[in-house]
């Protein structure tokens, strides 16, 4: 393979690399749409990375043997050649050595996880010394917004992040500590960036799912006769039972009380505020107002006004799996997910389009274009997309 074939490897791979980290500019959006347009087969590479499935059942470790095995391979073959110990060597002829020994597939695979590992080791560095410049925060998945004023992105990762009284810690990865012995309540917040999604973990067990565009005000210990959190966004919570210490979430537009259970939190601000009890029991209050809600209920607030209703909780909660499902649902409501699972902004040639109602399904993170796609079939409506900039029309 010829040089310039090498240098066009490491490129589309380096913007297939940022694409499915979240991490690309408009302008290597743009270069790398150029690259999937000239070769199919870089398109379906992309689209086969982009696929949970994938991930779910690639072998990293065996993949990185074979690479490494191909790695040695091809040096050993330099050294035979040359006679002459090889001391360094360019990233292309690398390239080049694992592409012809383990593949297209799995150079591919291989140098993603290689960048992947090298930008977790750079983040873990630079939160252990406070002197490294900071992280631009437009790459980041979440920001951790510290009590002592301290402001840490977050990545992504099949860790969940844990809070206990003595530090913060993603998976084995330290975030923060606390040095006391005794350390006092402190406040944290977490804000998940347009587009991402998280899981964290609260001192007591509870878990929290957080969607996009989401945050989360918590203590690093709970003390006292109840268990507070205040909330904005989506979020799912799987409640630690106990009795003697009520959980309770605050929002804007109410206050959820629980004693273990699992509900859904929908208050985004734009939007009418939800919640959804999936199992166990929950009361929630705004005003003087009171509602208790059991299993398959949904509290909605419209005009300061609390509504019950039956709902299938699925359709509430199957955002966790990365899935949305939507029944009898606005196009405003459904436009607005689709603005924040991929940071774009919707307008509207007529106002009256967003009542119609939509129902269907859809994999988060598919291809923005392909639910479009899906949209319009339809007939009702034509959308146009400039960018990260859509358009809805007759």
């Amino acid at each position: 393979m010829s040089e310039m074939g090498n240098n066009r490897m490491i490129i589309v791979s380096e913007l297939i690399r940022k694409k499915i980290l979240g991490i690309i500019t408009s302008e290597e959006q743009k270069e790398l749409e150029r690259w999937l347009a000239d070769s199919p087969r870089y398109r379906e590479l992309l689209e086969k990375y982009e696929r949970p499935e994938f991930l779910a059942s690639f072998d990293p470790e065996k993949d990185r043997m074979e690479a490494e095995e191909a790695y040695e391979k091809w040096t050993n073959t330099g050294k035979q050649k040359s006679g002459k110990k090889i001391i360094f060597l360019k990233r292309w002829s690398v390239a080049a050595a694992l592409v012809a020994l383990v593949g297209l597939s799995s150079f591919f695979f291989y140098w993603i996880m290689e960048r992947r590992a090298l930008q977790n080791r750079i983040y873990t560095e630079r939160l252990m010394d406070d002197n490294l410049p900071e992280i631009n925060e437009t790459q980041a998945d979440a920001l951790l917004l510290t009590a002592d004023g301290k402001r840490i992105p977050m990545n992504q990762s099949k860790s969940v992040m844990t809070v206990s009284a003595e530090a913060i810690k993603q998976g084995e990865q330290l975030i923060t500590e606390e040095k006391d012995n005794s350390p006092e309540v402190v406040y944290n917040t977490l804000k998940i960036l347009r587009g991402k999604q998280f899981k964290m973990q609260l001192s007591d067990g509870t878990k929290v799912w957080l969607n996009s565009d989401s945050e989360i005000t918590f203590p690093n210990r709970f003390d006292g006769p109840d268990r507070m959190v205040s909330v904005k966004g989506e979020l799912l919570f799987e409640v630690t039972e106990d009795k003697a210490h009520p959980f309770i979430v605050n929002t804007e537009h109410g206050v959820v009380r629980v004693l273990g259970t699992a509900f859904n939190v929908h208050c985004y601000d734009d939007e009418t505020p939800m919640i959804t009890l999936v199992r166990g029991k929950i009361r929630y209050s705004l005003g003087s107002q009171s509602v208790e809600l059991t299993p398959g209920q949904q509290c909605r607030v419209n005009d300061d006004r609390l509504t019950v209703v039956n709902v299938d909780t699925y359709e509430y909660t199957a955002w966790v799996d990365e899935v949305i499902t939507f029944k009898n649902k606005r196009l405003e409501e459904l436009m607005n997910i689709l603005g924040r699972l991929y940071d774009v902004t919707i307008a509207y040639e007529e106002p009256s389009l967003k009542e119609l109602p939509f129902t269907g399904a859809f994999k988060q993170y598919e291809q923005l274009d392909e639910i479009i796609r899906m949209i319009e079939e339809s007939g009702l409506i034509h959308i146009d997309r400039k960018g990260q900039e859509i358009l809805v029309r007759k």
